[in-house]
C-alpha cells in the first residue's frame, strides 16, 4: 500500500487549521480505499493557540514547530523532509489551510496516488470561489494562459500545466528524489511553489492540473487586487496610505510581489546576487509607479480590462473592485463578461 503525506503550513489561523484537519478526518472515515495517509502540520510560530488545538483535538497529526522564520516555502520544506526521512512517504501533498475541500477530495486523492499513471507526474488541484463557483481562483497556467474557468475541464478532466498554484499539489517521491526540495532561501514565501514546478519540469517531469482535486474559498475583491501586478494595484489603489503600503510591500517578504522575488526570478541561475541589484530593482519599480500617473488613461485601463477577462473575473467582482477604488473605467474599454 502506497503512503501519502499531506503537509499543511500554518501560522496564526487557528480556525482555518482546525477546519481543514476536521475535513480530512471526516472524509477519511468515509473512504472506500484502504489507505496509509498521514497529516503533517508545520506550525511556524503561531501565537493564537494553534498548537494547543492540534495537540488536544488531533493527536494523530504529526506536529512540527517553527519559530516564525520559515514562511510558506520553509514550512513546506520542513514538512517534506519529515515526510521523506521519517515517514518514508511515496507521495507528498501540499495543502493550504484556508480552503474547504470538496466532499470527495480525499477519496479522489487516494485514487490518484494509487494509480500508476502519476508515479512520476506532479498533479495540481483547483480552488474555486464559493460564490461564483465557475471561477477558478487558484489553479494553473496551461498553453501560456491562466485557466480560470471550470468549463475548461469539461472536455478534459486534466490539463497539461506549466505553472501550478501551491494550494493543492501532489508530488511523487520519485520526483523529490531526483529534483530535491523547494528553494526556501531564494523564495521563502511567494514564488516558492511556482519556481519548484518550473524546476520539476526542467528535469523532465510532467505537470498536470486536474479537476478531480477541488476545493473552495471565499475570494474577495481585495484578494483579487492583492495578486494583480503591482502597477495595476497602484492604479486601483488611489489613497496615499494604500500607495505607501504598495511601496512598503516591495521590500516585504509577505508581499506577493517584492524585489527579492523579482530579482531572484531574473537571476535564478546565478549563485550570488549582489545587493545593488535589489536596490536597482526597487528604484526601477518606484520610477515606473511614479510615471504611471502620467500615462494615457485609456492604455492603462485597457490592460487592466484585459487582465480581468484573462482571469475570468465575474462582472460583479470587477464592478466592486472599481467602486472600492473610486474609479469608473472608460465604458468602451471595460468589456468583461460575467
Amino acid at each position: 500500500m502506497l503512503s501519502v503525506c499531506i503537509v499543511i503550513p500554518v501560522h496564526n489561523r487557528k480556525s482555518y487549521t482546525q477546519a481543514i484537519l476536521t475535513q480530512i478526518d471526516e472524509q477519511l472515515t468515509l473512504t472506500k480505499t484502504p489507505h496509509n495517509l498521514s497529516t503533517i502540520v508545520v506550525d511556524d510560530g503561531s501565537t493564537d493557540g494553534t498548537r494547543d488545538v492540534i495537540l488536544e483535538k488531533f493527536p494523530h497529526v504529526h506536529l512540527l514547530q517553527g519559530d516564525g522564520s520559515l514562511w510558506w516555502t520553509g514550512a513546506m520544506v520542513k514538512g517534506m523532509e519529515y515526510a521523506v526521512n521519517v515517514l518514508s512517504t511515496d507521495y507528498i501533498v501540499w495543502l493550504n489551510d484556508d480552503i474547504s475541500l470538496a466532499e470527495t477530495f480525499i477519496q479522489n486523492l487516494l485514487d490518484l496516488c494509487n494509480s500508476s499513471q502519476y508515479r512520476k507526474t506532479v498533479v495540481g488541484g483547483i480552488v474555486r470561489d464559493k460564490t461564483y463557483s465557475s471561477w477558478v481562483v487558484y489553479g494553473c497556467v496551461s498553453g501560456g494562459k491562466p485557466v480560470r474557468d471550470i468549463e475548461s475541464y469539461v472536455a478534459n478532466l486534466e490539463l497539461k500545466a506549466s505553472v501550478l498554484a501551491g494550494n493543492i499539489v501532489v508530488i511523487p517521491r520519485a520526483v523529490i528524489d531526483q529534483v530535491g526540495l523547494p528553494d526556501a532561501i531564494r523564495f521563502p514565501h511567494h514564488g516558492g511553489d511556482f519556481e519548484y514546478i518550473r524546476l520539476v519540469k526542467s528535469k523532465g517531469f510532467p505537470a498536470v492540473s486536474t479537476s478531480k482535486l477541488q476545493a473552495f474559498t471565499d475570494y474577495s475583491h481585495t484578494d483579487l487586487i492583492r495578486y494583480m501586478p503591482y502597477w495595476m494595484q497602484w492604479y486601483l489603489r488611489r489613497s496615499k496610505s494604500e500607495r505607501q503600503a504598495i511601496l512598503k510591500g516591495l521590500r516585504s517578504i509577505r508581499s506577493n510581489q517584492n524585489i527579492w522575488l523579482f530579482v531572484n526570478i531574473q537571476n535564478r541561475d546565478r549563485s550570488h546576487i549582489p545587493n545593488w541589484k535589489y536596490e536597482l530593482c526597487y528604484f526601477d519599480k518606484f520610477l515606473k509607479l511614479f510615471l504611471l500617473d502620467f500615462l494615457p488613461r485609456r492604455k492603462i485601463e485597457k490592460k487592466i480590462a484585459d487582465y480581468f477577462q484573462a482571469w475570468n473575473v465575474p462582472s460583479e467582482v470587477v464592478q466592486l473592485t472599481l467602486s472600492q477604488s473610486g474609479l469608473e473605467f472608460i465604458s468602451e474599454v471595460l468589456r468583461v463578461e460575467g
